[in-house]
């Protein structure tokens, strides 16, 4: 067996990139293989609240996101029923803006990064299966865009591979957590322009507007997952319907013009963990952790999962019991860095307006210290307590 790799990352979008640019960037020797062509689109909420700013400035690579026209978003508002929280998104680490990149734009320069450091990257690229070797992970088995099959090994594999990872599966990470589906989600684009998102939620129905590239704003509709069944035999109007219903100025200026991005959507919006970590193998981003994009935390997250695993493994990658070690580190730490975010999300999938959430919001919204803190609460700043 010829050891080649420090690390092979199965995945390269956000979470995989991430990871790969952070583990090269340490001096490992890292491969970095995705099924998909680059660049290439999926569907994303794109948002990423500043401490994931924070983290792509602390890289080096927030100006060559910023040069591809990725807007700066420097104001929000919430609006819960009749009352508006609104004011400056606030500053962390220097950061007091926001962004919301297409994603094939933010992907490639993640790939781009992890390449210029010394990482590998074959896309088109699919895992196979897993080689073991005495209850070990120690390399995959890939075929490429060509046809042909490869076997490439490494002290650790990681799975970045989403929602729907061959790494979880293969290696038969269990689930820990399962909290099931909250919500179904519908998104188109319209021209916009702005620098404000704006989150307006009523009895059942949540809407989102972000501004992404090209003076375009993603519009979200949100509802609960046992509606599903009965919206997706007809999700343009329920997509409509929402907007007028929860902003009508919105609908007003959309009546005479067209999205210039299709109707998208899901009701697969899993709130899970899995096991983080075993004998050579790891999970990041949505391959090891998932919930429902109504709160916006998971490219955020998938950044913080990538350092995290970084710190882990650096300078432990000369034997297989360092890494074993460093990626037992890994899984001891990944559920405390999001259960903050996990347990917000899950509050706000209820799309329920009680009477204390009003009331908190009433509040908030005649102050403005309880409106930064509410904002830095939403941002994952501080803790969601004032968010109520």
């Amino acid at each position: 067996m010829a050891l080649i790799h420090d690390a092979i990352v199965v995945g390269a979008r956000c979470a995989g990139a991430a990871t790969a640019m952070v583990l090269a960037g340490s001096g490992h020797r890292v491969l970095m293989v995705d099924q998909a062509s680059f660049p290439s689109d999926i569907m994303s909420t794109c948002y990423i609240h500043q401490p994931g700013v924070a983290r792509l400035s602390e890289w080096g690579i927030l100006p060559a996101l910023l040069e591809t026209g990725c807007p700066r978003l420097t104001r929000l508002t919430h609006t819960i029923g009749p009352v508006a929280v609104s004011g400056r998104i606030p500053e962390y680490e220097g950061v007091d803006f926001a962004v919301a990149p297409r994603r094939h734009l933010l992907d490639q320069v993640l790939v781009d990064a992890a390449q210029a450091v010394g990482a590998e990257f074959r896309p088109r690229t699919k895992l196979i299966d897993l080689i073991h070797r005495e209850g070990r992970v120690v390399g995959v088995r890939l075929r490429g865009h060509d046809g042909a099959v490869s076997e490439e090994y490494g002290r650790a594999v990681i799975g970045a591979d989403g929602m729907r990872s061959a790494v979880a599966r293969l290696s038969r990470a269990a689930q820990t957590v399962d909290d099931g589906r909250r919500t179904c989600v519908y998104y188109t684009g319209w021209r916009l322009g702005g620098d404000e998102v704006r989150i307006v939620e009523s009895h059942h129905r949540s809407l989102s507007v972000i501004p992404t590239h090209h003076g375009v704003s993603l519009i979200a509709t949100y509802a609960p997952q046992r509606e599903f069944w009965r919206i997706r035999t007809d999700p343009l109007r329920f997509h409509l319907e929402t907007i007028r219903e929860l902003a009508p100025d919105l609908d007003d200026l959309l009546r005479n013009t067209e999205p210039v991005m299709r109707l998208t959507g899901t009701g697969d919006q899993r709130n899970y963990f899995r096991e983080p970590a075993g004998r050579g193998w790891a999970l990041v981003g949505d391959a090891g952790h998932h919930k429902d994009s109504i709160t916006a935390r998971g490219i955020t997250d998938a950044f913080a999962q990538a350092e995290l695993l970084g710190q882990s493994l650096a300078g432990r990658c000369g034997s297989d019991q360092a890494v074993d070690a460093a990626l037992a580190e890994f899984a001891r730490r990944r559920d405390a860095s999001v259960a903050e975010s996990y347990a917000a999300t899950l509050t706000t999938t209820a799309l329920e307006l009680s009477a204390r959430r009003l009331e908190t919001h009433r509040r908030v919204s005649t102050s403005a210290a309880l409106t930064e803190i509410y904002l830095a609460a939403l941002a994952g700043i501080r803790p969601a307590g004032v968010s109520g």
